[in-house]
């Protein structure tokens, strides 16, 4: 049983029926409802990697565009073309639903789990209210599985029911959560959006994102289309409070820029930012996406990563006599730890350098000339960035004339580096000392959470 029925959930449902297993799939919501109903940046080759193809046809957006990073202040940091391809995220949830449809997956919509039943440490069914036709008297369903797939995003309906995981698995603290935005408008102004473009250095076509300009770990990205006929804008912040939202970010720029016209389409959601948990399986249960904070934490994006957990799930768990069993599950953890963990753990140390930094260390930052294209094309790429000698010289100069930056930057990134190789040290095999081991050695590298 996979419960939520966004890309992650269905995108696990879809692997572990091509496994040869009987799969149900719950969501509260309904068919045109689950997952997220907004564009985001993907990559190809992560949907390569985890069997699926990638975005096409009305799916898919601007792909290769060229985009301009400008720090809070305006000034200019580099021009990149980026990796990433846009993916229209309502229409690629409804077609991996229909992918898990064709491979015999039962999709159950407006599912309410009730209760969850653990017996001995594990989870073996749940009560679930079915109410398929809106109000009216719901079903009622007592489903057992063999192995329970917890895809319902960062809330986690299931986890917080395993003795096993609860512990592992506290809820994401306010200063690790970004509140994000995708909105699209007409522009009823094309000289207006002319002008705007034409502050950055842009043409028509192409992106200019301000980074740091609601706290330090901050972005918008405005993306204009070449016949000046719609603008995405594309949103987000540490939603702790101390800052704004992604809705209020939107909100602003439109009240700033007079050329923006009519809202089309959109939405907002609230993304974990956090390394994934040390511990995301446990007997009869496995996590997958937000609900195991398997998330690219530099910027937020856990798409295609969350697809491929999917695949890893069903290749640990295809073929086995007991798909739920502690030992079958901890392989599916290990392997993404050991192939994802040091990255993310990195990644997540850099975010929290910029959330340190605040907005005006981010435009020191811009102005200093750090933010180079290997950098910010390596961040957008998903991967840690390793920039070439003949820019190493170059990067030692320029902290050296900003010693304040450099005083900061230097211990992160050195346990950025150090953290890349961290996943590999996972243990392979269900042992929790030494997982509790790895994870305190993990959790020096990262250091204090900002505030």
């Amino acid at each position: 049983m996979v419960v939520g029925a966004g890309t992650a959930g269905a995108g696990a449902a879809l692997q572990l029926a091509r496994k040869g297993l009987r799969v149900i799939l719950l969501d509260r919501r309904g068919p045109e409802a689950g997952g997220a109903q907004w564009q985001n940046g993907v990559l190809d080759r992560h949907f390569e990697q985890a069997g699926i193809e990638p975005p096409a046809g009305d799916e898919r957006g601007g792909a290769n565009l060229l985009t301009h990073i400008v720090g809070p202040d305006g000034t200019r940091a580099v021009s990149i073309t980026s990796p990433t391809v846009g993916a229209d995220m309502a229409l690629l949830g409804r077609r991996l639903r229909r992918l898990a449809a064709e491979a015999g997956v039962e999709i159950v919509d407006h599912a309410e789990i009730r209760s969850v039943v653990v017996e001995r440490g594990r989870v073996t069914s749940v009560d679930v209210r079915v109410n398929p036709s809106g109000p009216g008297v719901p079903a009622q369903r007592i489903l057992r599985a063999a192995l329970f797939v917890d895809a319902s995003g960062r809330g986690g309906v299931l986890r917080r029911h395993s003795p096993a995981l609860d512990p592992w698995c506290a809820s994401v603290s306010r200063s690790e959560l970004c509140s994000a935005a995708d909105v699209h408008f007409e522009i009823s102004d094309p000289d207006g959006a002319r002008r705007f473009l034409a502050r950055h250095g842009a043409r028509p076509g192409e992106t200019v994102t301000a980074i740091g300009v609601s706290g330090g770990y901050s972005t918008r990205a405005v993306a204009i289309d070449a016949d000046l006929g719609r603008v995405g804008v594309l949103v987000g912040c540490v939603a702790n409070g101390r800052y704004s939202t992604g809705p209020k970010m939107v909100e602003d720029f439109v009240r700033s820029e007079p050329w923006v016209g009519p809202r089309l389409h959109g939405g907002f959601g609230v993304i974990p930012l956090r390394r994934p948990y040390a511990r995301f399986t446990a007997p009869g249960l496995a996590l997958v996406g937000d609900a195991a904070c398997q998330v690219f934490p530099a910027h937020g994006s856990g798409i295609g990563i969350g697809l491929i957990a999917g695949r890893m799930l069903a290749d640990a768990v295809g073929g086995t006599t007991d798909p739920g069993d502690e030992h079958v599950v901890w392989r599916y953890q290990a392997a993404f730890q050991h192939e994802f963990g040091g990255l993310l753990v990195a990644s997540d140390i850099f975010r929290r350098l910029g959330t340190e930094l605040g907005e005006e260390g981010v435009a020191a930052l811009v102005r200093s000339g750090l933010m180079t294209e290997t950098a910010t094309e390596g961040g957008l790429d998903q991967r840690w960035p390793e920039p070439p000698a003949s820019e190493v010289l170059a990067l030692a100069g320029r902290l050296v004339r900003a010693p304040s930056l450099a005083r900061r930057m230097l211990p992160r990134l050195a346990r950025g580096q150090v953290a890349i190789g961290v996943g590999s040290r996972h243990p392979d095999t269900v042992d929790v000392a030494a997982l509790e081991r790895w994870d305190r050695g993990v959790q020096r590298l990262l250091g204090p959470l900002p505030a």
